[in-house]
């Protein structure tokens, strides 16, 4: 069958078009897709072939993360049922135009065992990013924290908004720390009991009003050196904890020397569990995460998809969260 579908053509290019869809092979199931969440730090990366951990294969379809309906069982599939609503991450098939990872279509096959069960409580939408949110899920359970602790989260993304979300269901106290006004004032509103824009205001007298000498863990979604010579004094020597989430295409930046100096206590994360997925969609459920509120351009994938990339690629405006609905495709 033929179905629309965002294909990265080449460096920097991007068309919505048709694809060839096969049946869904053993093991797998085929979902018509109502709702799938840019990763625009990853895609973006993807789309420039700057994604250092694989080689983007043009032409392909991006994206990891969607929402939809099962239409169809492939061979050997158990547990799961034509009509069952499912959160998905991969999509995978053979074809000229191939899955990388194959989320942004409206109609795509994906392996049994990358399918989540969405509880009652989660919105479609919060559910189509979970991956991401999955991401901040990941950074904020990895740090030793007792309630009414404070924490500073460096990112105004949605990584860095999601870790923020997380920290706070663990009961810490957040301060969130951006530099672009319009998530900065998300994060106030959703994210944060503090957000700051550090280009105007000093990140460690916001920290010295709110939580004293020192916060309990940094979590660190923007990788930069100048980042980390900015928290590292908030971080209490031998008792401070950082999490480093995300990716960055650039050499290795952190300062080993400054972390063992300070003794300072590091994780690294990347991808995804089942146990951390789950969690992550029960605290959607929960009220606890939510990515809708941060969603500033929901727009219809086939007029607009590509669309969505370019905005990206040149930052023509402010943007946070975008959903692809593919529900008219």
């Amino acid at each position: 069958m033929k179905t629309p579908a965002v294909v990265f053509t080449d460096v920097a290019q991007i068309e919505v078009r048709e694809i060839e869809m096969p049946p869904p092979g053993p093991g797998e199931v085929q979902i018509a897709t109502a709702y799938s969440t840019i990763s625009c730090g990853t895609e973006g990366w993807a789309l420039k072939q700057l994604f250092t951990w694989a080689r983007t294969p043009y032409p392909c379809v991006p994206g990891y993360q969607r929402v939809g309906t099962i239409t169809e069982l492939g061979p050997e599939v158990e547990g799961w049922q034509v009509g069952d609503r499912v959160m998905a991450t991969v999509g995978r098939w053979e074809g000229e135009v191939v899955s990388f990872w194959g989320s942004h279509a409206a109609v795509a096959n994906t392996v049994a065992s990358e399918l989540y069960w969405i509880p009652d409580g989660a919105d479609d939408i919060d559910a189509s990013g979970a991956v991401v949110a999955q991401v901040g899920y990941n950074a904020a359970s990895r740090v030793i924290v007792q309630p009414g602790d404070w924490g500073v989260v460096y990112g105004d993304g949605l990584i860095g908004q999601c870790a923020a979300q997380a920290a706070q269901a663990r009961g810490a106290n957040v301060i969130l720390v951006g530099h672009r006004p319009e998530r900065v004032e998300l994060a106030r509103e959703y994210s944060a009991e503090i957000a700051i824009n550090n280009q105007e205001t000093s990140v460690a007298e916001a920290v010295r009003e709110h939580a004293g000498d020192f916060v309990t863990f940094v979590v660190d979604t923007v990788q930069q050196e100048a980042a980390q010579e900015e928290y590292s004094p908030l971080l209490e020597h031998g008792k401070g904890q950082i999490v480093y989430s995300g990716f960055t295409p650039t050499e290795t930046w952190a300062s080993m020397a400054d972390l063992q100096k300070r003794e300072l206590t590091t994780h690294y994360v990347s991808g995804w569990t089942r146990a951390r997925m789950d969690a992550t969609l029960a605290l959607m459920a929960e009220g606890q995460m939510r990515l809708l509120p941060l969603i500033t351009h929901q727009v219809d994938a086939v007029s607009r998809g590509a669309d969505m990339y370019r905005m990206i690629l040149e930052k023509s405006e402010p943007f946070v969260g975008i959903t692809l609905d593919w529900t008219k495709a």
